[in-house]
């Protein structure tokens, strides 16, 4: 069996973020050749629930090569090969994402996914296997995969998956955190009543490539904004961004349908009004 087994973590929600890769190739079951590097990701901007995954800042990847100079190195390990991740909709979204940003053609290859054959955490099936893994280290966790398909494809009967006790916990990610405190006060005072968030009361909901929750919040409220976090009669506006709450979108087409307008901005639509208003984030 012949393959490639990639990684790719990120710096902070957008998929094009990368900021490491790790490659493995694997040829007749074996390992045959590595590839790892840091990666600068574009503007080097981090946040912090990434780096509490991961362990990478923006001081690491400062002087590393951004992603189209070690796109080179790259090509060879996917163009015409088999591609396997653990969750390859994210790492095959990301690499796709990133040579989209910088115009460069996405090579032909085929790709499989060992969390979809397995349904399991990366870290429960090393633990399953007695496999030390240094877990959201690109390179590592590129090996483990590429093991980990491997045993898929042996001639036995594939183990009952075990849940790695030691398991890191994640804290909760900035871009879902609830708001609450201070940001749920508007500011009326300091705002520019000629802002079309002024005095609107704005829902957030869902995930954006551009802004952690706060941020967004912090940045609708100093433009006049009353932020709310629950959809009701007298919301104004909706800032969706993706994978938003199903229960949301129903109410604001509940108020809707009952005549009651609350506009929906996409980011999109977010980031054009921003640059009008000339916004500074």
């Amino acid at each position: 069996m012949e393959f490639t087994a990639i990684d790719f973590e990120t710096a902070h929600n957008a998929r094009w973020s990368i900021c490491q890769v790790g490659i493995v190739k694997v040829k007749n079951g074996q390992i045959v050749d590595r590839y790892e590097s840091l990666v600068r990701p574009p503007d080097n901007r981090y946040n912090s629930f990434n780096t509490t995954i991961h362990g990478i800042t923006a001081d690491m990847t400062e002087n590393s090569p951004s992603f189209h100079q070690v796109w080179d190195d790259i090509l060879p390990f996917i163009e015409g090969q088999l591609v396997v991740a653990h969750n390859a909709q994210f790492d095959i979204g990301a690499m796709q994402q990133a040579l989209e940003l910088y115009d460069l053609n996405v090579p032909f290859f085929e790709y499989d996914c060992t969390y979809k054959a397995t349904n399991a955490a990366l870290d429960d099936l090393c633990y399953t296997f007695g496999w030390p893994l240094k877990h959201h280290d690109a390179l590592a966790d590129a090996e483990a995969c590429a093991k980990v398909y491997v045993e898929l494809h042996r001639e036995r009967v594939f183990p009952e998956i075990l849940k790695n006790p030691n398991k890191k916990k994640k804290g909760g990610s900035p871009f879902r955190t609830q708001l609450t405190g201070d940001i749920l006060k508007p500011d009326y005072e300091n705002a520019d009543p000629e802002s079309p968030f002024f005095r609107q009361k704005v829902v957030i909901t869902g995930l954006f490539n551009q802004w952690e929750r706060y941020e967004l919040a912090g940045i609708l409220k100093r433009l006049g904004a009353k932020i709310n976090t629950n959809i009701s009669g007298q919301t104004n506006m909706v800032m969706v961004g993706s994978d938003p709450g199903p229960s949301k979108l129903k109410k604001i087409d509940q108020f809707n349908a009952n005549g009651k307008y609350i506009q929906k901005l996409n980011e999109i639509e977010i980031k054009e009004i921003f640059e009008i208003l000339n916004v500074q984030h």
